[in-house]
């Protein structure tokens, strides 16, 4: 196929430059390899296998961690010690819903069990990461169930899209990344990751992307977090939101990062510029 635009279309420097840049977008996307499902019965066999060995692994998972933080193994004193002070609320009982934190604060992990040495610690982190991983491919895979009855050409785009997104980012240095995506039930995607990568690297840039791709609810919180648990920057994000964005923006931003395991504060401040 050949570019459709023809260059005695563009008469002026800018018009020539716009030109190139349409013309290398069409031969990246010309380049794109596309991909369909082929068999929709095969496919769901092969989900519904995938489902059931997550789901395992992630109840064994669990399992062992909630063993690690509750318990003291052995019939010793501090066993005894152990027992008695979370029967008495001095010490709290860790749940499942206490893993996404863990994640993001692995320094509360001996909040839960001091007899825990550091060896220990680090492998109940490394353990929790692992069920936050599971938890969200468990959620990816159950939104490709759901998608499987329709039998539409969308519905099988987007199985497409879901089973190519593959995370391009290291969960242990962002956990807290890892714990948004699970509490919101979603998987982040590599160009949204680019976008987010782009901004944390090069600060002051500015970079456009269309309606719909998550800039409000996927790479601002990604931002947001970053800049709100990296310790090598002491500063405070601060957003700018339009009048007709704000409201909508700021239920999402407390619902998902105030109200929520991952507990940042965040403080709305109106602003006028006819003030």
């Amino acid at each position: 196929l050949h570019f459709p635009l023809s260059t005695a279309q563009s008469t002026s420097r800018l018009g020539r430059n716009m030109y190139e840049e349409l013309k290398t977008s069409w031969q990246s996307f010309q380049q794109t390899p596309v991909f369909q499902l082929c068999n929709l019965r095969k496919t769901k066999e092969e989900i519904d296998k995938a489902l059931v060995l997550v789901d395992e692994l992630k109840t064994k998972c669990e399992s062992f961690l909630l063993s690690g933080l509750n318990d003291s193994f052995g019939d010793g004193l501090q066993s005894h010690i152990l027992s008695m002070s979370q029967m008495t609320n001095i010490l709290p009982k860790a749940t499942k819903s206490d893993f996404p934190m863990l994640a993001c604060m692995p320094r509360t992990i001996a909040d839960f069990n001091p007899m825990l040495n550091d060896l220990a610690q680090k492998r109940i982190h490394e353990g929790v990461i692992h069920w936050l991983e599971l938890c969200v491919l468990c959620d990816k895979l159950n939104r490709i169930v759901g998608l499987l009855p329709h039998n539409s050409d969308r519905s099988k785009q987007v199985i497409v899209q879901e089973l190519l997104c593959q995370r391009q980012w290291d969960v242990f240095k962002h956990p807290y990344w890892l714990s948004f995506e699970v509490e919101g039930m979603i998987q982040i995607r590599p160009e949204q990751f680019i976008v987010a990568q782009h901004l944390i690297n090069n600060p002051g840039h500015i970079v456009q992307l269309n309606m719909g791709l998550g800039k409000t609810r996927v790479i601002l919180p990604m931002l947001i977090l970053y800049w709100a648990f990296h310790q090598d920057h002491d500063c405070i994000p601060r957003l700018h939101i339009l009048p007709s964005l704000f409201k909508e923006s700021c239920d999402f931003f407390h619902s998902h990062l105030c109200a929520s395991v991952l507990r940042r504060k965040m403080y709305a401040m109106p602003f006028s510029r006819d003030v």
